[in-house]
């Protein structure tokens, strides 16, 4: 999603399929795409592996397949690791900004990621008791790492969805959102 140049359907869209009997190009069809990948992740103590698969959708056709295993802590790496190889295997040039950003990814405390993975669980459920959670795995996160962004984007998204869902006035959750994405910048 973080290349330009690619259309990326959202998380949301695609999960209707989940557990569906729905071909690869009948699911391609109905969300306008030219391939599908699909993925898996697995954590093993401080591993994490990560599978992936892309498949042309008009025939079904297995285009590629790659393996990636880091240390957890190197998480943001092997993310732009994938997002290279992606790339690279379907002919995209990516921007020389794009280059950077996936090249200078830091490592992570494993804990802190883990936390703000969590808090993102929450946060999608849009529930009082999902966003309540949500802010505590945020704020462990952050405990963890102060320096960690992804945690404070995720803080941020908490008060302005507080804002939206009316738990929490615009005066209050605003500037506070605006406080953790600067945190996060």
């Amino acid at each position: 999603a973080k290349i330009g140049a690619l259309r990326v359907i959202s998380r949301t869209s695609v999960m209707r399929y989940q557990g569906s009997r729905d071909t690869f190009p009948e699911i391609a069809r109905a969300l306008k795409v030219d391939a599908v990948m699909e993925g898996s992740v697995l954590r093993a103590g401080n591993r994490v592996r990560i599978t992936l698969l892309l498949v042309e959708a008009a025939n079904d056709r297995h285009l590629w397949a790659g393996n990636y295993e880091r240390d957890l802590g190197d998480i943001l790496a092997l993310q732009g690791e994938v997002a290279r190889a992606v790339a690279q295997e379907i002919r995209v040039q990516l921007t020389p900004r794009e280059r950077s950003d996936f090249a200078r990814a830091r490592s992570v405390d494993p804990e802190a990621y883990r936390s703000y993975l969590k808090g993102r669980y929450q946060w999608e459920k849009r529930s009082e008791e999902g966003l309540r959670r949500a802010v505590e795995f945020f704020q462990d996160a952050i405990g963890r790492d102060p320096t960690y962004a992804l945690a404070h984007v995720g803080l941020a998204d908490y008060y302005i969805t507080l804002a939206n869902f009316n738990l929490l006035g615009s005066r209050e959750a605003f500037p506070r959102a605006k406080a953790a994405a600067t945190k996060a910048l």
